[in-house]
């Protein structure tokens, strides 16, 4: 039985419905079990990619995204992660307000400014919150369109961890 469900999203379409996957698949499983002893979470999952630098790349003064002042760039990539994390907790938070009224459980995280590729760091946390289950889009936001096969990220899930993975295809 599902207790955890853990569901990464990127904004994709691909990554929308396997979330309505998801949240269906955990209200079939509540349905189906004494509601008063156990409780099935869904985790909606963002992780902001880590941004490749290069060392001397852009050390040149850069102008801030918040105040317009010039700034390091090490100094814009700080900056930038910060409204990268605040934009996708709000999104996260929209998607919760969604789905919470259909009577699952819902929580959200935003993973932000970690070493590492989306996949390790997905693993990572569903192996830290010992989740029962991944639901994950085909593709994604960096996916080919119209093609029917997996993305990097779902792909790469797949490959490489232990926990189970339904992998939703979603088609243009």
């Amino acid at each position: 039985m599902y207790k955890k469900i853990l569901v990464p999203v990127d904004g994709s379409e691909p990554s929308n419905y396997a979330l309505d996957h998801a949240i269906n698949l955990a209200k079939h499983c509540k349905g189906n079990i004494d509601v008063s002893s156990t409780n099935i979470d869904v985790i909606i999952l963002y992780v902001i990619p880590e941004m490749p630098t290069s060392i001397g790349f852009l050390e040149g003064p850069m102008r801030s995204p918040k105040t317009g002042e010039l700034i390091s760039f090490s100094e814009y990539v700080k900056e930038m992660y910060v409204l990268m994390k605040s934009n996708s907790e709000k999104k996260l938070t929209n998607l919760k307000n969604k789905y919470e009224p259909l009577g699952i459980a819902i929580q959200t995280k935003v993973i932000g400014e970690t070493k590492g590729s989306v996949v390790d760091n997905i693993i990572k946390y569903a192996e830290e919150e010992k989740v029962d289950l991944i639901v994950i889009g085909n593709i994604g936001l960096g996916g080919i369109s119209k093609v029917k096969a997996l993305g990097s990220v779902s792909r790469n899930l797949a490959e490489k961890t232990m926990c189970p993975i339904l992998i939703v295809h979603y088609t243009y």
